[in-house]
């Protein structure tokens, strides 16, 4: 079962030409949080929206077009949603991987802007962003391979993932959570500081980040459950493709003794299996 899971929400990759052919309009506005998340999460992404004016990003978005001319409007509107998340991810995490050279160009082009970047940067952490330098998707070295597995499992507790998101930072599901990070999951008083979160004196984003590690340990838990159940029936009240962070740690969990059976009731229909790419008229 989770090769197929991983499969459909990892997607297949492609080639450049063939990859910006998979964008679809976006089906929703935002950010796209989960559901159940703390109120301070919604707080947040209201405020990293006041902080980022429309006329601005609306410069940024003609700069980049007016360099780029083969880049479509809809991929530029997926690669501006993604940056957006990743500065979301900056007021909760220790310094979050950036996972894409799209988004790298997009950043450094919004600091071209300097007086308007300050800005924001003021308005929405309270101190200047440095832009950073993108990391491969599938990263060589045991330190880099963890911290992708970190951030994986955040950002699938945190936001839907869906297949063009995959096409910028990377497809998920390539690799295992380390023994470290389990481990934390697991001990209910640990702080699970091998998954970057902040430690911050302010109450409610203090409140935020401790319901976030709280929701991870459940979702490790019940993957934990998948694993031990003695039926088909308990191990199908454990199972939660929905949730990638769910299909992320039963993964990691996998032993050669936890039999990963594939079972009808398993569907693609998760919303973000990766999509046919359009093909010009004059593809053969």
């Amino acid at each position: 079962m989770m090769n197929r899971l991983k499969e459909w929400l990892g997607g297949a990759g492609g080639a450049p030409d063939e990859a910006d052919q998979r964008y679809r309009p976006l089906a929703a506005s935002g950010l796209e949080l989960r559901e159940g998340l703390p109120a301070y999460m919604a707080e947040l992404e209201a405020r990293l929206d006041e902080a980022m004016p429309e006329e601005w990003l609306k410069q940024v978005r003609e700069r980049i077009r007016s360099s780029d001319p083969e880049l479509s409007e809809i991929k530029h509107t997926w690669m501006e949603r993604e940056l957006k998340r990743h500065f979301f991810l900056l007021a909760l995490l220790r310094k979050p991987p950036l996972y894409s050279a799209d988004l790298e160009r997009m950043w450094r082009e919004m600091e071209a802007f300097s007086r308007d970047y300050e800005q924001f940067c003021e308005r929405y952490a309270g101190y200047y962003i440095q832009p950073q330098q993108a990391a491969p998707p599938s990263p060589p070295g045991a330190a880099a391979r963890q911290a992708r597995g970190a951030y994986e499992l955040l950002y699938g507790c945190l936001f839907q993932v869906q297949p063009e998101s995959q096409l910028l930072i990377g497809p998920f599901h390539r690799l295992k959570l380390d023994a470290e990070s389990l481990e934390e999951l697991q001990a209910s008083a640990s702080p699970c500081a091998a998954l970057g979160l902040l430690e911050t004196s302010q109450d409610e984003k203090k409140a935020a980040i401790e319901a976030l590690r709280q929701r991870l340990r459940e979702r490790c838990a019940l993957a934990r459950r998948y694993h031990e159940a003695e039926s088909a029936e308990d191990r199908d009240r454990c199972r939660d493709e929905s949730d990638p962070s769910w299909v992320l740690l039963a993964y990691s969990l996998e032993t050669e003794q936890s039999v990963m059976s594939c079972g009808p009731g398993v569907s693609p229909s998760t919303g973000i299996r990766a999509p046919t790419p359009v093909r010009s008229a004059s593809a053969g």
